[in-house]
């Protein structure tokens, strides 16, 4: 694959808030899952994100290979989309309450529109910026067939958090979305702003919070699928529970040889407008919220920016007694979502030792908290699902059991473990119960050998 620069410049336009989320919220996601990683770039302020979507080109890549591999035990309902639907059934990985979600949404296409790079209101300096990046100025001849992509809505996956979609570009120049094609031309696509309508209002309200791209695995001859996910429990977005609702997305066509991620890169706009139901959004049951006290002592790595200047990190033995875990469950018909954030601690803990606690985990190979759930008193610890995204001070999973199978999981009985998980050596080196570290300015790579230590188990209560 040809490799390229990305920089920043101060003359460029500004980038929209919509980017900087996307692209700290996939940071915050993967960071956890990187054995080794370089310190910080989840929190880097926001003109020293830019340079850092070249990695995450690459973790997106692993993301499209892993979704083709696609397991129950790293379910999420974000994953599952990830996966065209010829594959789930030729695989048999078809969850049926998941399916019946999906099928409910019923989604219908309605009206699109094309707006090339000359008719941005800021295209002299993004022609100017091609220019700079060594591309020759746009020249719409040379991009003619962009307008002839016909956007089709394919499925939509709402569960009452999150709202995923996969929108179908046909075209014959399909694959210039996944490699430079003959004529050098490559291209990918981003949802830089979507906004809805509530059935029977004229209003438009945004959605600021989502994230995607174009699925190098659902890439044809024919046609490139969009795919697109959408947090929808935020304080900023009322999103209906139950009507038909509208939804406007703005497409941009990013010049990957300029910049496939930032709308600097974009030589066009499609906005595409589909309509689906959102009742398969609503809870299949009650939420439940319970408390879990904590006992014991333990140690803790944390990674405290409470000072920007003088950020360090460090272990930290710790007493949990007097610690108590707010537990917050939801039953979805895309599985059982449980949020964990700390209701009470002593009075000398800080806030970044309660982040540190709750810290995702997603595979036991860091430091944070690892949670895995059994079915039945002598069944097997299982994985748990996660979605993309997190907010610090909150961890949240998804335990893959589905309404459908409530009665008999209730029967046998399900159990989630918390194991939270500590340095014990740094790039080789032991570090002690006591260590700190002082986190230098710039970036290193860092590789952190972890031990587990069981903090609780809880039974989960189904309906």
């Amino acid at each position: 694959m040809e490799q390229k620069d990305y920089r920043v410049r101060d003359s460029l336009p500004e980038t929209p808030d919509s980017f900087y989320a996307t692209v700290e919220r996939s940071l915050y996601a993967c960071r956890d899952e990187q054995k080794q990683r370089t310190w910080g770039i989840g929190r880097l302020p926001r003109k020293l994100l830019v340079p850092l979507v070249a990695a995450l080109v690459l973790l997106v890549a692993g993301t499209a290979v892993a979704a083709g591999m696609w397991l129950r035990d790293n379910y999420s309902p974000t994953s599952y989309m990830e996966t065209a639907k010829e594959k789930r059934e030729e695989q048999g990985k078809t969850i049926p309450d998941v399916e019946q979600a999906i099928a409910s949404a019923v989604p219908q296409s309605g009206d699109y529109r094309f707006v090339m790079l000359p008719e941005f209101k800021d295209a002299e300096t993004l022609d100017a910026f091609r220019v700079q990046q060594g591309q020759p100025k746009f020249n719409e001849a040379d991009w003619a067939w962009i307008k002839e992509i016909k956007p089709e809505v394919e499925e939509v996956l709402i569960d009452g958090r999150t709202l995923v979609f996969n929108i179908r570009l046909n075209t014959d120049h399909a694959k210039a979305f996944t490699w430079p094609d003959v004529e050098g031309q490559w291209v990918d696509a981003l949802v830089d702003s979507i906004t809805f309508r509530r059935e029977g209002d004229s209003m438009a309200y945004p959605i600021t919070e989502g994230g995607g791209g174009i699925n190098p695995s659902m890439v044809t001859d024919q046609w490139a699928t969009l795919y697109t996910d959408v947090i929808l429990d935020q304080p900023s977005v009322n999103f209906p529970k139950e009507g038909r609702v509208e939804l406007t997305v703005e497409i941009g066509i990013r010049d990957a040889r300029v910049d496939d991620l930032a709308p600097i890169g974009n030589v066009a706009k499609l906005y595409y407008t589909f309509s689906f139901d959102v009742g398969a959004g609503t809870d299949a049951a009650p939420a439940v919220v319970n408390e879990r006290k904590l006992t014991g002592s333990y140690v803790l790595t944390v990674d405290d920016w409470t000072d920007p200047d003088k950020p360090k990190y460090y272990n930290q033995r710790v007493s949990l007694d007097g610690v108590t875990l707010r537990e917050e469950i939801h039953y979805r018909q895309t599985g059982v979502y449980v949020t964990y954030s700390v209701a009470a601690a002593p009075a000398n803990w800080t806030e970044a030792m309660k982040t540190a606690l709750l810290y995702p985990n997603r595979e036991g190979k860091w430091h944070g908290l690892y949670i895995q759930y059994r079915i039945g008193p002598k069944g097997e610890w299982l994985p748990v699902g996660h979605e993309n995204w997190g907010k610090f001070g909150e961890n949240t999973v998804i335990v893959p059991i589905f309404p459908s199978e409530y009665e008999k999981a209730k029967a046998q009985g399900v159990t989630l473990r918390l194991t939270e998980y500590y340095g014990t050596a740094l790039n080789g080196t032991p570090i002690a119960e006591d260590w700190t570290m002082d986190i230098p300015a710039g970036s290193f790579t860092m590789d952190l050998t972890v031990e587990g230590q069981e903090i609780g188990t809880f039974e989960l209560p189904l309906p």
